[in-house]
């Protein structure tokens, strides 16, 4: 090997060492939602950061802009915020199957402790009647910001011992 591959390599070596560390720290700090398509039921799971949301729910410039329907206020009490954000997300949140708006049937909000990312959970959940499913579309309220979406639609099998699940997409 010569110097210059030697350096190469030493280089490479004290970044991967350095480096890593950091990013392996590293959250995403977007909001993260994940949307599972049951039989009769769709459920959207919000993850988010308490800090951010609120900001975005006090702002002047996002009521002005017409992104919230009005400033959340100071000071509210526990049971008052989270009946605030479901009210407030609820609103701006629309959910459609195959053309057809659907409301939400239960939101509930729960704080998530051991992370300052992602410190704020959030579920909602719709019934639908459509026996078989060509469309859905969701578009998230604006104070949330970026939403990293992530859709699921589970396909069930009861497998007997040493079967094999045979699935197709």
């Amino acid at each position: 090997m010569n110097v210059l591959t030697k350096i190469t390599w030493l280089v490479f070596f004290l970044n991967i060492v350095c480096v890593s560390p950091q990013l392996v720290a590293h959250e995403l700090k977007a909001t993260t939602a994940q949307v599972i398509l049951r039989d009769g039921q769709v459920e959207v799971k919000v993850y988010t950061n308490t800090t951010h949301l609120i900001s975005a729910l006090q702002s002047e410039q996002a009521w002005l802009m017409g992104d919230i329907d009005e400033i959340m206020p100071e000071n509210l009490t526990a049971a008052e915020l989270k009946n605030y954000i479901k009210k407030a997300l609820t609103q701006k949140m629309e959910l459609r199957i195959n053309k057809q708006t659907l409301s939400f049937a239960r939101v509930d909000v729960t704080p998530i402790d051991g992370t300052d990312v992602h410190d704020l959970a959030i579920v909602f959940q719709a019934k639908h009647g459509f026996s078989n499913i060509d469309e859905l579309a969701l578009s998230f309220p604006k104070a949330l910001g970026t939403v990293h979406a992530n859709f699921v639609k589970p396909q069930y099998q009861l497998l007997s011992p040493g079967d094999t699940a045979h699935i197709t997409f």
